[in-house]
């Protein structure tokens, strides 16, 4: 007559079927999880030799492996010590095999690092809406954003739902929008009849929509800028000046005969004009107070046209290098060794004496460079992975630089200012259909694509799940 297994040996068998199951349930989450990143997450034609693997992913089919191994081993030890012939064994192995998958979720979420995806969005405006013109954000803190069209102007709320709309003049456009909103203030240069644009100047109310008051300027240019209590916008044959508040005119500087006007930038203390001449093209500078001209100073001119970088301290870019100008408008200094192209100006970020942007290092790769405005020193760059090129620039609450960069995935950077070092790991955002220019306040997006088909503004938010 056989004797019963002895309580040791039972205990034994039961702890390998646990074990077995255990490594059995996590093995077999890992294979899941390795088939999603690979046929779920990853578009058709990314290629994992070319730095398209999803992160983490290398790891995780090593984990799986060895927990595979690891789960038929103990499979083979319990079979051999007939430990699943017991009820109670196989209910406190289903148990542990459970509790096992959320150390091993928990795992896998450590590989992967920090995702996000979509949280809400606005429905595409369609084929036939009118072209972007650009956005504002709105009062710090609240979420709000502002979006242009040449037929409307849109604000959206902080849950991403429209505010207020601010429809073109009947049979007019809105032709440019202002760069930023100070003092909850942004400006529109529109048309009011089928003509070159624009002949009327908008103050709007970023918070309300409402127009604070409005100008009929004749051949206004570019568009228009707005700082501290002045807005300030260039016409055909001058450069005008109102205050920001009441729209009364401020002062009024004639521009030299024959020159046409291409941008103009207000500053608290200067404003600053790209205007070609009978010379070439040249920057002014006209006192903000008066209007009066300080200085002018012939740009140096290549492949791409001159801009505008900051009016305090004074500086442009002029045949790819960033050109810095002291009071009397002297050039102080000049970059050596980085092409700064104007053609995607609209991903430079100006944060204080610190001007960031994107630039080819050695004709190879891009990297997110950072430029003293005060001696035109390259304070540090940051390279990203070769194929990944920088999509835009923002500054965050917490005074760290937001980069958004694309290549086989789209992640989202916060990096240290002073040195160029990103504070953690970097966020991938996922299933986001982003344009060819886009703009980022905070965990908003504002796409700026002509075509419509795409969500005009979306959230992002923390991924929790898989």
């Amino acid at each position: 007559m056989n004797a019963s297994p002895s309580l040791v040996k039972r205990l034994r068998d039961h702890v390998r079927l646990a074990a077995a199951c255990a490594f059995s349930a996590v093995a077999v989450m890992y294979a899941v999880l390795c088939l999603k990143l690979n046929f779920v997450d990853t578009s058709p034609n990314v290629v994992c030799s070319s730095g398209g693997c999803p992160r983490g992913l290398g790891w995780l089919v090593l984990w799986t492996v060895v927990t595979g191994l690891a789960a038929g081993g103990l499979w083979w030890s319990a079979v051999q010590g007939r430990g699943y012939r017991s009820a109670v064994g196989w209910v406190a192995a289903v148990a542990v095999a459970l509790v096992a998958l959320w150390p091993g979720w928990l795992g896998f979420s450590w590989l992967r690092g920090p995702h996000m995806d979509l949280f809400s969005y606005q429905v595409p405006d369609g084929p036939g809406a009118d072209r972007p013109i650009g956005s504002w954000p709105g009062t710090p803190g609240t979420g709000f954003v502002i979006r242009g069209r040449a037929d409307v102007v849109t604000g959206y709320d902080g849950e991403g739902r429209r505010g207020w709309r601010l429809p073109a003049p009947p049979g007019g456009a809105v032709c440019a929008m202002s760069s930023g909103a100070p003092s909850g203030t942004g400006l529109l240069t529109v048309t009011t009849a089928e003509s070159t644009c624009g002949n009327r100047l908008v103050a709007v109310d970023v918070t309300s929509g409402e127009q604070r008051w409005t100008k009929d300027i004749p051949e206004l240019v570019g568009r228009p800028s707005a700082s501290g209590s002045l807005a300030v916008t260039a016409t055909a044959d001058a450069v005008l000046a109102h205050d920001l508040v009441t729209g009364a005119e401020s002062w009024r500087s004639p521009l030299p005969a024959g020159a046409v006007a291409s941008e103009v930038v207000a500053g608290p203390d200067r404003v600053l004009l790209l205007a070609r001449t009978d010379q070439g093209v040249e920057l002014f500078a006209l006192d903000a107070r008066s209007g009066a001209l300080a200085w002018r100073f012939p740009m140096p001119v290549g492949p791409e046209p001159p801009r505008i970088v900051s009016t305090s301290p004074a500086a442009a870019v002029g045949d790819g290098r960033l050109l810095i100008f002291d009071g009397s408008g002297r050039q102080s200094a000049r970059s050596e060794g980085s092409y700064l192209t104007t053609k995607d100006a609209t991903e430079w970020l100006v944060v204080g004496e610190v001007l960031y942007a994107p630039v080819w290092e050695r004709e190879k790769r891009e990297v997110l460079a950072a430029f003293s405005l005060q001696d035109g020193r390259r304070l540090w760059t940051r390279a990203f992975d070769p194929d990944w090129r920088v999509r835009d620039l923002a500054a965050d609450r917490s005074g760290r630089i937001a980069v958004v960069t694309e290549g086989a995935y789209v992640h989202l950077w916060h990096i240290d200012p002073g040195t160029g070092k990103p504070r953690g790991e970097s966020t991938v955002l996922r299933g986001l259909r982003l344009g060819t220019s886009f703009a980022l306040y905070g965990r908003t997006f504002v796409n700026l694509d002509d075509d419509g088909r795409l969500p005009p503004i979306f959230d992002v938010a923390p991924t929790f799940g898989w």
